[in-house]
């Protein structure tokens, strides 16, 4: 079995059309059809249900597809590897972040590009949860996320540990001061960060609120900031967002306290254990790092 026969596969599966899957690959679609049967005989297995032109995995094509997709990757990066050590610095570099730790970025970006002018970038915008399943799945090399981790096999370096912070729509002037007790917050409609994963911020807010007795009233959960700090700006309620999520918005928009007791949020840069990462991404790990510390 050849790797082209590997992509034919990777390709159709991941455009769910033989149609679309051929003028990916730039070739006509009968052939591509001959070469899912060819394959399907090879293994003795039903890779695809054909059901009304629609395409359905089997149990044993799910797991070729992620098989035949690590072998695709860690042949890419075997190539990359070489080229680079012969060739320098160039090419795509794949990042995924959490919006609310988005303003980690620029910076390092603009030192990276004036040091590597011939490397672009690729970056995912997901809640923590799913930057790390992009991560597994190779689709990006470096994350920044919210701890806690989800999965074991992550390599982390911690960036920084925030407090949360109420935030106000502009016309309540309910905050004087630049902190508001947990008890205070019992009396408004509040909208919470709330990720996939089922832990992180959304946890932390609710626990603080359980130990000093209080049923907080949330009339919104979203995975995304910037929708809460929206929401927020148009008067609807007060957004629970770790503090550096502020810097999202226009300075004057909106008005903030932290919360106290403090409540921390820790930011990490992950990537995943003993395997190859590109020398673009090494060296933007060291630049975020140096940036942060």
């Amino acid at each position: 079995m050849d790797l082209k026969k590997l992509l034919y596969f990777v390709t159709i599966v991941e455009e769910g059309q033989i149609t679309r899957a051929a003028n990916r690959l730039h070739i006509a679609q009968p052939p591509l059809s001959l070469q899912l049967k060819a394959l399907e005989e090879e293994l003795g297995v039903t890779l695809i249900e054909r059901n009304n032109k629609k395409l359905n995995l089997t149990p044993a094509g799910w797991t070729f597809y992620h098989r035949a997709k690590e072998i695709l990757n860690s042949v890419d990066g075997m190539i990359s590897e070489v080229r680079e050590q012969g060739a320098g610095i160039r090419g795509k570099l794949l990042i995924g972040t959490v919006m609310s730790c988005i303003s980690y970025l620029p910076r390092s970006i603009q030192t990276f590009q004036r040091k590597y002018p011939l490397v672009s970038f690729h970056l995912w915008v997901e809640d923590s949860y799913r930057v790390e399943e992009l991560l597994q799945n190779r689709d990006i090399e470096l994350g920044i996320i919210r701890l806690p981790l989800q999965t074991t096999n992550l390599s982390m370096v911690r960036l920084q540990a925030e407090p949360l912070v109420a935030v106000q729509p502009r016309d309540w002037n309910i905050f004087e001061k630049e902190t508001i007790a947990i008890e205070e917050l019992e009396k408004y409609p509040l909208m919470v960060l709330h990720g996939q994963g089922g832990q992180g911020i959304f946890n932390q807010f609710i626990e603080a609120c359980q130990a000093f007795g209080i049923n907080p009233k949330i009339i919104c959960e979203s995975p995304d900031v910037a929708t809460l700090l929206t929401l927020a700006d148009s008067g609807v309620g007060i957004a629970i967002v770790p503090k550096l999520a502020t810097r999202l918005r226009p300075k004057g928009t909106l008005s903030y306290a932290e919360i106290t007791p403090n409540i921390k949020s820790d930011t990490a840069l992950v990537w995943v254990k003993d395997r190859y990462m590109s020398k673009a991404a090494q060296h933007f790990k060291e630049i975020l790092i140096d940036s942060v510390q």
